[in-house]
C-alpha cells in the first residue's frame, strides 16, 4: 500500500511538470527581443574549451549605430577577447539584409572587413524555422576552408541556467555545421553541433559545442557571466558597399558559432 502511494506520489509531480511546460508558449510579440542592440548594452561571456583545456572570456559592448550597406541602419559592437594567448580587441556590425542579421567583423581598429557572415540570425527569432548558410573563414585565402551550417529553432520551455542568472522562455537554436578543408582531399570534414539558447530582452545565454553524433562528447561550454547597460561612446559614422562583405565564419572556430 506504502509503495502504490509514492507511485501516486511521484505521478502526480511528472504530471504537474508536463502540465506546467503545456501551458508555456512562445509569445510572438517577443520575436524581436532575442538579439537586443541598443547602445550601452554589455555581455561578458565565459568560453570553457573542454577539447584544449582552456578558458576564455569576451565582453561585447554596444557601441552604437552606424550606416552601412547602401545605406541600412547598422549597430557596431566592441569585443574584448582575453585568454591563454593574451588578449583582442575587435569590432563587429550587425545590419538587416533579406530578413536576416549579416555580420561583418574588424580586428582592432582595421578598416577592412576581416570576418563575415550573411544569414547569422534571423530578424525575428521564433520557433520552427530553419535556414542554411555557408561561408570561408579566411577573405585572403578562400579556397582552404569553408564551412556549411544548417539551422533551426525551437521553443524551449526549460529554464536556462547560467551565472549570469535563470532564463525561461529561450529560443534554442540547433546547428549542424560541417568545416571542410579544399586544400586537401585527405583530410576529413569535421561535423560539430551547436545549440544556442536565447533569453528575450538578454541575447544569447549559452552555448554547446558538441561532435555530431549520437552520445557526442562536450567541447566547449559558453555562458553568460554577467549582463548590463552602460553609457554608450560615441562613434564616427562608417560607410562600406556590399562587395566589401563575403561569407566568413566566427572568430573562433569550433568554439563559437
Amino acid at each position: 500500500m506504502k509503495g502504490n502511494k509514492v507511485l501516486l506520489a511521484i505521478l502526480g509531480l511528472v504530471a504537474i511538470q508536463l502540465a506546467s511546460c503545456q501551458r508555456k508558449s512562445f509569445d510572438p510579440s517577443l520575436a524581436n527581443e532575442f538579439f537586443p542592440l541598443r547602445p550601452g548594452l554589455s555581455w561578458t561571456y565565459r568560453i570553457v574549451d573542454e577539447s584544449r583545456g582552456t578558458v576564455h572570456i569576451f565582453t561585447d559592448r554596444v557601441i552604437g549605430r552606424r550606416r552601412v550597406v547602401a545605406g541600412a541602419n547598422a549597430d557596431e559592437v566592441e569585443s574584448e577577447y582575453s585568454g591563454p594567448t593574451g588578449t583582442l580587441n575587435s569590432s563587429i556590425i550587425y545590419f538587416p539584409e533579406g530578413g536576416y542579421l549579416t555580420r561583418q567583423s574588424r580586428i582592432d581598429k582595421s578598416t577592412q572587413v576581416t570576418l563575415a557572415e550573411r544569414a547569422f540570425l534571423p530578424q525575428l527569432l521564433k520557433p520552427n524555422l530553419t535556414w542554411s548558410n555557408s561561408l570561408t573563414l579566411f577573405d585572403q585565402q578562400p579556397d582552404i576552408f569553408h564551412v556549411v551550417q544548417t539551422h533551426r529553432t525551437f521553443f524551449d520551455t526549460k529554464t536556462i541556467e547560467v551565472p549570469a542568472g535563470h532564463f525561461s522562455g529561450c529560443i534554442r537554436i540547433e546547428t549542424t555545421a560541417v568545416y571542410q578543408s579544399d586544400s586537401s582531399e585527405s583530410i576529413p570534414p569535421l561535423k560539430l553541433k551547436y545549440l544556442d539558447w536565447y533569453a528575450p530582452h538578454i541575447g544569447l545565454v549559452k552555448t554547446l559545442v558538441k561532435e555530431n553524433k549520437f552520445f557526442g562528447l562536450e567541447l566547449a561550454l559558453v555562458e553568460l557571466l554577467n549582463f548590463g547597460h552602460s553609457q554608450p561612446k560615441d562613434v564616427m559614422p562608417l560607410t562600406a558597399s556590399r562587395s566589401s562583405v563575403s561569407l566568413q565564419g566566427s572568430s573562433i572556430s569550433g568554439v563559437m558559432r
